[in-house]
């Protein structure tokens, strides 16, 4: 008769412990479970190594940032200020020109003489005064100076036209001996030409803004004269002669 052993096992059903079931080890192992992962330590001083940027760089950086805005800016103002006033050089032209008492010494290298002209200067300027201090005024044969003087000061206010004279005088003024001929010859075709020159300082002033300096030079080449036989006189020919101003 069987026995009725509760504590036997079945037969055929394998015995497990504990009613807990594990894999097999793998092949060629000595250790009969599988090996449970490493440790990984804890490390109590770690801490997170982020790295700030430097506040001082990034200072620098809008500061240079902000510096290219503002000059953009400006320029930009300057500009639009630029198209609005469209700042205009004085315009020069000599009106008449005489001489008298015109005498060239061949022997001495020297010439005598008088002139009297007249300039007009036109300020085409809207919006712009412009006053003119320290005025030098030369005439010469060419590029011989023959005299200089010196012309007061004066002022214009916007879209003015202004004259002013100037008389020069020469006596036994020193030229090459080139230029001794090169008159006698003029003089023999009746007609002599004059350079006129004119170097002034200049203020430039627009209501609302400090006025602008300028070393204005003025350029009046080639104006002819008509010289007389009698006592070396005489005066412009062909109309004014505009000239060219510089800053």
């Amino acid at each position: 008769m069987a026995s009725s052993d509760p504590y036997r096992p079945a037969t055929g059903y394998p015995f497990v412990p504990n009613g807990m079931h594990y894999p097999p080890p793998p092949a060629g192992s000595a250790y009969p479970y599988r090996a449970p992962p490493p440790h990984q330590p804890t490390n109590p001083y770690s801490y997170n190594n982020q790295t700030y940027p430097n506040q001082r760089a990034i200072f620098l950086r809008r500061l240079i940032v902000a510096l290219l805005i503002f000059t953009g800016i400006f320029f930009i103002i300057l500009f639009i200020f630029w198209l609005v006033i469209r700042p205009h050089f004085p315009e020069f032209r000599v009106t008449s020109l005489s001489v008298s008492n015109f005498n060239v010494s061949s022997s001495s290298s020297a010439v005598t003489g008088t002139w009297k002209a007249r300039f007009q200067v036109s300020n085409p300027n809207k919006k712009m005064k412009i006053s003119y201090d320290e005025i030098k005024t030369s005439i010469f044969y060419k590029s011989e100076l023959l005299t200089q003087t010196m012309v007061p000061p004066f002022k214009q206010g916007k879209r003015n036209v202004t004259n002013f004279d100037v008389e020069y005088g020469a006596t036994s003024s020193y030229i090459g001996g080139r230029a001794v001929s090169q008159i006698n010859s003029d003089e023999g075709r009746r007609l002599v030409s004059f350079n006129l020159r004119i170097v002034a300082d200049a203020a430039l002033k627009v209501e609302g803004f400090w006025p602008r300096r300028r070393l204005l030079r003025v350029y009046c080449n080639d104006v002819e004269v008509g010289i007389s036989g009698n006592g070396g006189s005489g005066n412009l020919t062909g109309g004014a002669t505009r000239c060219s101003v510089y800053a």
